[in-house]
């Protein structure tokens, strides 16, 4: 086990260090599906591949939503940058000796976008026409992940994905897979998915095929998660009623970027309060990111809030709310 870890380890870091010089932007559609869903996984610089587990995990590594231990629902809202609006949210249950499903989705709405002619028969430079149009993006999916033994979980999500905008509009089938594996030493855990394989998107029809097609943003994650103190068996002892650290840290490749890495760490004080704080490297903005949560009981129901902020140097810097609720 001490041998697994540290190959994992070092393969983390070679994996960070090996960035790719070459920028490959622009060769993959519905970049939707690349924005962050959840506060709380937001805020610790979207490590979280092995180090969350709750229902919005199924839209990082759908294996982590074994970790609902009966329903568990949530809701996100996330100013975005453009002034754009993204709803996103998923339920999830938990079947006993069967596995957990759940249900998700994410909602973008581009609202009204003044139209505009590429070039005017009157000679005027402003071609607006004084007409606006609209756009939006929707994916819909329903995830079922299984633990295969006390330790390791797999899972998947399948997700409807549609793109429109003026007149065009795409839709396709994709599917993440993702596995999850708790090591029980030290509280270390380990993580990977693999999300968005689908046929190409495709909006345009006058031309050969291979000319108009693109594939879908491919994002592969491996991840792992240490538990710093809040437990006896753990690196730095503690209470975890008391108090309670997690490193995170996952490497990311795609197929339309170079590699990257993300780091975070979440820090909860007496099961109530948390502070987040994360760190995105190859990314030219975005990079820090900040968080924090409270969770209250009402009754049988447990509720938590989770808010994160996104520091972007020449972008709107998003915000992202979230209530997560436990039933």
């Amino acid at each position: 086990m001490k041998k697994l870890i540290t190959t994992l380890v070092v393969m983390i870091f070679l994996y960070g260090n090996g960035f790719s010089q070459f920028n490959k932007s622009g060769r993959t559609s519905m970049q939707f599906l690349k924005i962050g869903i959840g506060a709380r996984q937001v805020g610790i610089g979207e490590a979280n591949i092995a180090g969350v587990q709750d229902i919005n995990s199924i839209f990082w590594n759908p294996a982590e939503i074994t970790g609902i231990n009966n329903s568990e629902a949530s809701f996100t809202y996330t100013q975005w940058i453009g002034d754009l609006k993204i709803f996103s949210g998923a339920v999830g249950y938990t079947f006993p000796n069967i596995g957990t499903l759940a249900v998700n989705y994410i909602s973008l709405d581009y609202g009204q976008i003044p139209e505009a002619l590429t070039t005017s028969t009157s000679g005027k430079l402003d071609t607006r026409t004084g007409n606006t149009f609209g756009g939006g993006d929707l994916a819909f999916g329903l995830g079922f992940a299984k633990e295969f033994t006390d330790k390791l979980s797999i899972g998947i999500n399948a997700r409807y994905v549609r793109e429109n905008l003026f007149i065009y509009s795409s839709h396709l089938w994709s599917f993440d897979i993702g596995s999850f594996y708790n090591t029980g030493w030290k509280g270390i855990k380990i993580g990977m998915s693999a999300q968005n394989f689908s046929t190409p998107a495709r909006w345009l029809y006058d031309k050969e095929e291979a000319q108009q097609t693109y594939d879908l943003p491919l994002v592969f994650r491996i991840g792992l998660s240490v538990d710093m103190f809040g437990g006896q068996e753990l690196f730095f002892g503690g209470d975890p009623d008391v108090q309670k650290l997690t490193f995170n840290i996952d490497a990311i490749h795609s197929n339309d970027y170079g590699e990257r890495l993300h780091m975070g760490l979440e820090y909860t004080l007496l099961n109530i309060f948390t502070l987040r704080g994360g760190y995105k490297l190859n990314y030219e903005e975005g990079n820090l990111s900040l968080g924090v949560g409270v969770k209250y009981d009402v009754g049988p129901l447990n509720l938590r809030f989770d808010y994160s902020y996104v520091n972007y140097d020449f972008l709107q810097s998003p915000n992202r709310f979230t209530i997560s609720m436990e039933f």
